[in-house]
């Protein structure tokens, strides 16, 4: 007859149970909080995207209009000055200039409106038979109510001419103070979309291009629904023009695909930037990362309760066993029933380690007072023990374990040791495997020591981490000797070694091995000094690759317990960066650095006398003699191939130190640095006779080109008084026949 069960034995069973469920309910609260903040990291990432981008997108947009305002401005005055056959040739070559279908219409029209001359009408006809008239155009009352006399961008209209979709951009002719009427630059709007869906072309993110007053001018994807349409009114940059970006999360009304969209005004134009990043795009991995998760641990769940039941029965069954197997059960109920789990969730690219209140306390900290990174828990493992943990997350982190599961002793606050059992799985990894986000719990596991034994194979998951990381991953102890390498390093090294293998080699050693170049990678900054320890730089090997490093320190009580690098391949990002920055300050036709650019560095040397009075600088302004005449000859590209000529020769003649730019028009300007005036006065003329020698072969017959330049020597005064000066010691050359330098010496007019 089998005997009774024990009633304590019972007891401590039902116990157990309210236990296990009370530790579940915890962790799935914990493991959901744990979802949402990696839903959150994702989204924050996603903004940061589309606020750089929209930047970007936004200088493009500057220099587009700035290029189109200057071309409206020099076709109108062109209009004045000429015939309308010379002025349809002008037209021509203006409009085979920029790309082709991006201007629809050249117009001029009359102070009453009525329109004078169309690109689009041809030669022999009459654009007064036309009868057409602008006078109810909102490009064109603008000028005539004298509301703008600039540059204005008009909302898009239907050409009554061109029968097309364009944005107006227009500007009052004036000759001696009185408005002869109106020049009209018509830009398609079909080709201001398709710039922007050439940039992005999937239909599931959207670029706009807006005036300030929310009127649609462009839209990557189905313009064709927004054309004479506005952004829904409670757009903030329609009523706070003080701010000039920001951002909103809406359902786009045209194609109901909700975004994250970041916005930026353009720099001194009526303009506004928008782009919309898709949101169930963006957040599809992550999703998918949380539901795979979540469905892991719900099966965990599920096989911890039938294990919990299975071992309820042998407890209940065999509660008479031997002692030690008794104490054993004994410590498994104690740690089932009062077990407080703490929870972390690190992140791999950044090295934060998200962990919650029972994780601190069981150290010893307050809530909030352990550093959530790396290095805390790092600290805090024993040091002999440290070892077999890293390679435990190792080979986790390399995909060669299930899930990361390791038991070991851990170093309280105030000294003592605990042992504990630590979990962990990667619930994120990018497209090439490597992972992003690992999460776990840390369990007290002191009074079952004895069950370390059974969770010793789970130690090797931690390294698959550092050999997914996307770069390079190299930890170093306090005595500078290899712990941790991970197979990226190796290969941004030049080493062809097995990671493994490079534990335990010295700093010294392992510098040797990687040659001078590599070895200045791990240069060590000074760990005692003030300030944050962290330290970041960005370097570029012998093929042109950019590389960004961080190295941090492991410290622990004012003491360092190692240091780690993280090397990254960031090539692509600075060529983005590097074509975005040239983009906005190179002039388009000579090559040469635009009138902007130029000004920064005119500035910088400025600067640079004021708080050093013993160097010197001089500013050139070049101006091609009689350049209208070449124009009005043999036309604007025959004109065009004389700046160039006249560009190559000024940049070609110029000391490598110094800079050259086109200001505008026929006018350049040069910047020449550590010289003397005298020097520099030897130095333009050179240039002037080496520039009067030489010819152009416009395609029409060659053409003589000779320069007048001014020079004024740089001097405390600053930029623009500089420039002022060598503007007047140009206007002197001019004044005095042309082809010669003149110097600046305060008597000028």
């Amino acid at each position: 007859m089998a005997l009774p069960l024990p009633r304590n034995a019972v007891w401590r069973a039902l116990a157990g149970w309210v236990a296990i469920l009370l530790c579940l309910g915890v962790y799935w609260f914990e493991l959901n909080q744990t979802h949402r903040s990696q839903l959150d990291q994702v989204e924050a990432n996603v903004r940061l995207r589309a606020e750089q981008t929209v930047h970007a997108l936004a200088l493009q947009v500057s220099t587009m209009v700035e290029k189109l305002d200057y071309l409206t401005l020099q076709l109108g005055q062109s209009w004045l000055a000429e015939g309308e056959r010379t002025f349809r040739r002008t037209v021509s070559v203006a409009q085979h200039a920029l790309p082709e279908g991006a201007v629809v219409q050249v117009a001029i029209a009359s102070e009453r409106g009525e329109v004078l001359f169309s690109s689009l009408v041809p030669e022999d006809a009459t654009v007064a038979a036309t009868k057409v008239s602008i006078a109810d155009r909102s490009h064109f009352a603008v000028h005539l109510n004298r509301a703008e006399s600039g540059l204005y961008i008009s909302h898009p209209v239907l050409g009554r001419i061109s029968g097309k979709w364009t944005v107006q951009f227009s500007r009052p002719l004036h000759r001696e103070g009185r408005l002869e009427g109106v020049i009209v630059v018509s830009v398609s709007a079909e080709h201001l979309s398709r710039a922007l869906r050439d940039i992005f072309p999937d239909p599931a993110d959207v670029a706009l291009l807006l005036r300030d007053d929310g009127a649609y001018l462009a839209r990557s994807h189905l313009l064709e629904d927004v054309l004479g349409k506005s952004v829904p009114a409670d757009r903030r940059f329609l009523h706070d023009h003080l701010v000039s970006h920001g951002f909103y999360d809406v359902v786009a009304p045209v194609d109901g695909v909700e975004r994250y969209y970041a916005w930026r005004r353009v720099q001194d134009r009526p303009l506004v930037v928008s782009l919309g990043l898709s949101k169930s795009a963006a957040m599809a991995t992550v999703r998918e990362s949380v539901r795979s998760s979540g469905l892991y641990n719900l099966v965990a769940t599920v096989a911890l309760l039938l294990a919990a039941l299975w071992i309820t029965r042998l407890y209940l069954l065999k509660s008479r066993q031997t002692a030690a197997l008794a104490q054993a059960g004994e410590r498994l109920e104690f740690a089932l029933e009062g077990g407080d789990l703490g929870t972390w969730d690190w992140n791999c690219v950044t090295g934060e380690n998200r962990c919650n209140t029972r994780w601190a306390r069981m150290l010893g900290y307050a809530p909030g007072e352990a550093a959530p990174d790396f290095a805390t828990w790092d600290a805090s493992i024993h040091p002999d023990d440290r070892k077999q943990v890293h390679e435990a997350l190792h080979a986790h982190l390399r995909a060669e374990t299930r899930q990361y599961q390791t038991t070991y002793r851990m170093l309280r606050r105030d000294g003592e040791t605990i042992w504990v059992l630590d979990r962990g799985r990667v619930v994120s990894r990018d497209e090439a495997g490597r992972p992003l986000r690992v999460a776990g719990t840390l369990l007290d596991i002191t009074e079952r020591h004895v069950v370390e034994a059974a969770l010793d194979a789970e130690r090797l998951r931690l390294t698959t981490l550092l050999q997914r990381f996307p770069g390079g991953v190299l930890m170093e102890d306090a005595a500078g000797r290899v712990t941790i390498v991970n197979r990226g390093m190796c290969e941004l090294l030049g080493i062809g070694d097995d990671p493994a293998a490079l534990q335990g080699l010295p700093h010294d050693a392992l510098c040797a091995r990687v040659g001078p170049q590599r070895a200045a990678w791990l240069n060590v900054p000074d760990a005692r000094s003030e300030g944050e320890r962290r330290r970041s730089v960005e370097l570029t090997d012998a093929d042109g690759r950019s590389f960004e490093i961080d190295w941090l320190p492991i410290m622990r009580d004012q003491r360092q317990l190692g240091r780690v690098w993280l090397v990254r391949d960031v090539s692509d990002r600075k060529q983005r960066e590097t074509a975005l920055a040239t983009l906005a300050s190179t002039d388009a036709l000579t090559a040469l650095p635009n009138r902007r650019s130029f000004m920064s560095s005119l500035e910088a040397a400025s600067s640079t006398l004021r708080s050093n009075p013993e160097r010197q600088g001089v500013l050139l302004m070049i101006d091609i003699d009689y350049f209208k005449r070449v124009n009005d000859t043999y036309g604007h590209a025959a004109g065009d191939k004389v700046l160039c000529h006249v560009a190559d020769l000024i940049r070609n003649g110029l000391r490598q130190q110094d800079a050259a730019a086109r200001l505008g028009g026929e006018e350049f300007s040069a910047l020449l640095l550590g010289v003397a005036p005298a020097d520099a006065r030897l130095l333009a003329d050179r240039l002037r006779v080496r520039i009067a020698e030489s010819s152009v072969d416009t395609g029409e017959g060659r053409v003589a080109v000779t320069v007048s330049i001014g020079l004024a020597a740089l001097d405390s005064a600053g930029a623009e008084v500089a420039l002022k000066r060598a503007d007047r010691a140009l206007y002197a050359a001019k004044a005095g026949g042309r082809n010669q330098v003149r110097v600046y010496t305060g008597e000028q007019p």
